[in-house]
């Protein structure tokens, strides 16, 4: 009888597991979303998420998701700033917050020209890296290479 419920324990606990799904902030406008203490505007803000950065949900009450960012906090968020993944999951983010922008460039070097600037929130696809560099594809469709560091 105990290692029936137990079993039943374990089956509840990996389907509850396998409905929780990694969401992306996209909230490009603000650059931010709030994680708060409860499901509603009028709770307190714990922390800003930033556009582009990785959630998994927890649970959800109405148009509220209880999520756990990838920085380890645990709140609660507005869904309609939320995205699913891509399909395709070398997609990352541009994340620059000091200047706004990163450098695309020719090589994989600050010794190398800059091709073009691609601001916060813009997305791009990479491909090959070099040490701390990574070749990459901007949503315009100009490749170069990007320090991996600013991509979320």
């Amino acid at each position: 009888m105990l290692k029936r419920l137990i079993a039943a324990l374990m089956f509840i606990g990996f389907a509850i597991a396998a409905q929780a799904e990694t969401l992306r902030v996209h909230s490009p406008g603000d650059g931010f979303l709030n994680l708060r203490t409860g499901p509603g505007s009028g709770y307190a803000i714990i922390t800003q998420m930033d556009h582009g950065s990785y959630l998994d949900t927890l649970e959800s009450a109405g148009k509220w998701v209880r999520v756990r960012h990838e920085s380890g906090a645990t709140g609660w968020a507005f869904r309609k700033h939320m995205r699913s993944l891509p399909a395709q999951t070398n997609e990352r983010v541009i994340s620059s917050p000091g200047d706004g922008f990163l450098n695309l460039r020719s090589g994989p070097g600050t010794g190398f020209a800059i091709v073009r600037q691609m601001y916060n929130g813009e997305s791009v696809y990479i491909g090959e890296r070099k040490g701390n560099w990574v070749f990459v594809q901007h949503a315009s469709g100009a490749t170069g290479w990007a320090y991996s560091k600013y991509l979320r």
